[in-house]
């Protein structure tokens, strides 16, 4: 007796393309996108966002489209010239205070790019030190 072979299993790739022919055999049945979207089932819908199918490309018309990729760009923030963290005044206080004390007994500061308030590089004669400003978060009982 021959064994009979399971059928192969469909790839993820025929999934998601057999997927979207029902959607679209929904709209040419009168549905509109939305509404032919929303018969999917929710695994469905998860497995076709997650392949990275974008279903907005259905719902959108391309004018929507292009306003939608134009507020995405324009969205994110830009600086200049980098992060601008705020730094307590007392830690700051203390900082200069390490970097006096530091300089009154021999000590040559490295400079930074940017001041940091954490970081204080020096060197005592051919030996080099770093003292860094923590602030651990408190214990929680």
């Amino acid at each position: 007796m021959a064994e009979q072979k399971q059928p192969r299993r469909q790839s993820k790739k025929d999934l998601a393309n057999a997927l979207l022919k029902r959607l679209d055999e929904w709209q040419k049945e009168g549905c509109t996108a939305e509404e032919a979207i929303e018969k999917l089932t929710l695994k469905q819908y998860d497995f076709l966002i997650d392949y990275g199918v974008n279903l907005d490309n259905l719902i959108l018309t391309p004018e929507q489209q292009k306003a939608v990729d134009t507020m995405k760009k324009s969205a994110r923030p830009t600086f200049a010239n980098g992060y601008n963290k705020k730094y307590p005044q007392s830690k700051q206080d203390l900082y200069n205070a390490l970097v006096n004390f530091v300089t009154e007994h021999g000590a040559t500061v490295q400079e930074r790019e940017k001041i940091n308030f954490r970081d204080l590089d020096f060197t005592i004669g051919e030996t080099a030190y770093r003292i860094v400003l923590s602030q651990p978060r408190p214990k929680k009982d």
